[in-house]
């Protein structure tokens, strides 16, 4: 069985429209579970946690859309 750092670095071999396509089929794949009320109300309750104990910086909107927009740019 490959592990999953094994796959990772197979799949940065791709071109990046397969890659997103990959992407986007691995998240489709977490169901509706993933991406219920209480999910998505617990994961922002984490990060919120996160910003006010200090483990994460905030990001300010042109770091963000920077962070969107490099992995496309640099392959």
């Amino acid at each position: 069985m490959i592990t999953p750092h094994e796959l990772s670095a197979v799949l940065q071999e791709l071109p990046v429209a397969a890659r997103a396509q990959l992407a986007v089929e691995l998240i489709d794949s977490l169901g509706d579970e993933a991406w219920s009320d209480d999910a998505l109300s617990a994961l922002a309750d984490e990060r919120d946690a996160e910003l006010e104990s200090g483990a994460v910086e905030a990001m300010n909107y042109d770091q963000f859309i920077a962070g969107l927009r490099r992995p496309a740019e640099g392959r």
